[in-house]
């Protein structure tokens, strides 16, 4: 199978095809480079790969502006239009090239890369602002900058906020960079331009002309729109990198939107955070930034990554994206099996992995662990918690022991076999598919770089709901230039319990940093009355972005009222029949609960008073444990003669029973009550006798109530004695219902 190369922009028939592309091209914005966060991260070189180019080093691009300096194949290199910001890198005593006379100058030395926060700060915003520098650099710190390293950091040490300081340093040096180093001249994006089709432009006009005949100049800086710099049109390096030459086109857009979703849609940068309140329009923005990415900027689909928050948000996104041909939208598992499996276009993986699903992570953890015997209880739904609080949580194994005060006494030991077992049999959990990923993203310098080309742009729904791994997958899949297009509301974070945080997106700029801010003010879903009342509770919240919420119906506030009586659902059919005889439209009526399951009681009884309804739950509420348990009992009070052994084992488990596994099995397999006695009467254990009679005693209790054509024999009676009485309600409390 062709594997997809990050250096050419091609495929190969093999690895080695790819590590000779690798050694031809050199490609330093690519090259896997060092990582590290501070003088305290630690990391390993990478002994096993190739050397990438490095800046200043004996086969690295260079520069040229008026008096051209040439490598050695001919390539001539500028400083190009000023607006461009690009920068000249030199050795030490080095003249100053004229083409960059009066810039300043920045020298890095060998205490820069011990501690590189403060150049990669000053670097960032020089490209920020489009500033040409001269930046002094001597060979041996090149050469060191330019070698690949492993961080040898578990992600949980990495936390969210991990950045790979070096890497953004050897980045920031040769992404819009022109090598005058007097060994070596040239600028890799020219050269990349040259490989696919353009011209060099020898009279300092433009960088190149393209195969059309038009004058162009290449960008080397962020992901950023720009117009034509003096009547020339401009390329930019990610187009360059993915095998297009076509210039930006201009910044606007006919699809129809409002004004605050336009100015997000059109946002000339890479970076932004989109505050976007409920009925915003939010999935809208995104499909059209996609849009407009592709159709007036021009950037290669291969070059954006669509995330969405879960498969229904995928589905709804590619049904409005059927034009945009290329375009991956996935989730962020998606993404994350497909860098562990290797799948293009991400690096080559050595194995792959089938996912397994909760059952299975229940079989595996009851192998590894020994619970308590304890009636009607789920101790593994604990331990299944307790594993994605480690992983998606970023949460040391010890220190999620500790949180759980003994309820997963071992974790920190079971942690490490549950991993090593899934390893061994080849399988993922959901949340190991993240875990993994960036462990080969963090140890994987190769892996990183062709992730980090299949994402130069990356647009995230849901964003406040990010939990702290899914932050560090997004910032290690968009690199160094961060351009990362999130959409998101932080009054709406409901992930909290796996570390979703409402700062992600109050300091969005400091996570990618130069990202612009749009927010989205309007909801065009609720009556003036809702929104205004929404708006006045989240005011309330103590931490969030200040923000304006405002209706987009033109209608004036009625008022809202509280409609009060004994019974929410009586009521609720009440006010749902009026409002249609008063000639309101079924469709312009919402019925909201606080959770799904309190929907059903409510759809049952306007469906009994002829409303027709869409939504609700559907037939997977009936497969719930206490659903199933209470529609069980029913059906044994409701039968005329016989009944079903399903609903009498069904019964016998909730609430539990404590009997001999044999004698469990004969009860299920009895079809009267009279059949539960003669059992009774038969088995040789006087507990387990006991336990039969009075099972066969509350059906009794249960069929009388039933029988009743008074008040007392309604369904709610019947279930009210069940959950009450009879104790289905504290046999279901710990479960996972």
């Amino acid at each position: 199978m062709p594997i997809s190369c990050v250096y050419c922009g091609g495929s190969h028939a093999d690895a080695r095809g790819v590590r000779a592309c690798w050694e031809r091209t050199e490609g330093a914005e690519t090259a896997p480079s060092t990582a590290a966060v501070s003088s305290a991260q630690v990391v390993r070189p990478l002994a096993d790969a190739p050397p990438p180019g490095s800046v200043g080093s004996a086969t690295q691009p260079g520069v040229g502006e008026g008096r051209a300096v040439r490598d050695a194949v001919g390539a001539e290199a500028g400083r190009g239009h000023r607006a461009l910001g690009r920068h000249a890198v030199v050795r030490p005593g080095q003249p100053t090239p004229d083409p960059w006379a009066g810039c300043e100058r920045l020298t890095i030395d060998p205490d820069d890369l011990r501690h590189p926060e403060g150049v990669v700060e000053r670097l960032r915003q020089a490209a920020l602002d489009r500033t040409a520098l001269v930046i002094e650099l001597d060979h041996h710190t090149a050469e060191q900058l330019a070698a690949p390293q492993r961080v040898v950091l578990a992600p949980h040490d990495a936390g969210p906020r991990f950045e790979l300081h070096l890497v953004t340093l050897q980045h920031l040096l040769t992404a819009n960079s022109v090598d005058a180093t007097p060994d070596r001249a040239s600028w890799w994006v020219l050269d990349r331009a040259l490989s696919i089709g353009a011209r060099l432009t020898s009279d300092g006009s433009s960088d190149v002309v393209l195969p059309d005949g038009t004058s162009a100049w290449l960008d080397g800086g962020p992901p950023r729109w720009s117009a034509p710099l003096d009547g020339v049109a401009v390329v930019h390096r990610v187009s360059v990198e993915h095998g297009s030459l076509t210039p930006f086109g201009p910044n606007d857009t006919a699809a129809e939107l409002a004004p605050d979703q336009l100015a997000a849609v059109v946002h000339d940068g890479g970076a932004a955070r989109i505050i976007a309140p409920a009925g915003s329009g939010k999935t809208r923005v995104l499909t059209e930034r996609a849009r407009h990415l592709m159709q007036q900027w021009h950037v290669p689909a291969s070059a954006i990554s669509l995330v969405a928050f879960n498969k229904r948000a995928q589905e709804e996104m590619r049904e409005r994206t059927p034009d945009l041909r290329g375009l991956q939208v996935r989730t962020l598992n998606a993404i994350a099996l497909a860098i562990v499996n290797g799948a293009a276009p991400f690096a080559p993986q050595p194995k792959r992995f089938d996912t397994i699903d909760e059952g299975e992570v229940r079989r595996i953890i009851g192998r590894l662990v020994k619970f308590p015997r304890k009636r009607n209880a789920d101790p593994v739904a604990t331990w299944i918690e307790a594993l994605s609080l480690a992983r998606l949580g970023l949460k040391s194994p010890e220190r999620v022991e500790q949180l759980y005060d003994g309820e997963v006494e071992g974790f920190a030991e079971v942690f490490g076999r549950y991993r090593r077992e899934l390893e061994r049999a080849g399988r993922l959990d959901f949340d190991e598919q993240i875990q993994r990923a960036l462990e080969i993203l963090l140890d994987d310098p190769v892996a990183r770089a062709t992730a980090q080309r299949a994402c130069r742009l990356m647009l995230v729904d849901e964003f406040q709901d990010l939990t702290p791994a899914h932050l560090l997958l997004v910032r290690l899949l968009a690199g160094p230039d961060g351009a990362v297009f999130g959409v998101g509301d932080d009054d709406q974070t409901i992930y909290g319990f796996n570390g979703a945080d409402p700062s992600w997106l109050i300091g969005f700029a400091e996570l990618f940093p130069g990202a612009g801010e749009h927010p989205l003010e309007v909801n065009y879903r609720c009556p003036a009355d809702v929104v205004a009342a929404a708006d006045m509770l989240l005011r309330h919240n103590a931490v969030r972005v200040p923000k304006t919420i405002r209706a987009g119906a033109a209608a004036a506030p009625r008022g809202l009222s509280v409609e009060p009586g004994d019974s929410p659902v009586d009521t609720t059919v009440e006010i749902v029949s009026r409002a249609i005889a008063d000639g309101v439209p079924p469709t312009d009526i919402a019925v909201l609960t606080r959770v799904n399951s309190l929907l059903a009681p409510v759809q049952v009884a306007l469906g009994a008073a002829g409303v027709q309804v869409t939504g609700g739950v559907g037939r997977e509420f009936v497969d719930r444990t206490a659903v199933r348990a209470a529609l069980a009992w029913l059906r044994l009070a409701t039968a005329d003669e016989r009944f079903e052994t399903d609903d009498m084992a069904e019964a016998l488990r909730r609430p539990t029973r404590s009997l001999h596994p044999n004698v469990a099995t004969w009860v299920g397999e009895q079809t009267s009550v009279d059949g539960l006695r003669r059992l009774a009467a038969r088995v040789n254990g006087e507990r387990d006798a006991m336990r039969i009679e009075e099972f066969a005693a509350d059906i009794e209790r249960l069929r009388r109530l039933a029988a009743n054509r008074g008040s007392a024999g309604t369904t709610g009676s019947v279930l009210g004695a069940l959950r009450d009485a009879m104790g289905l309600a504290s046999s279901i409390a710990t479960l996972d219902v």
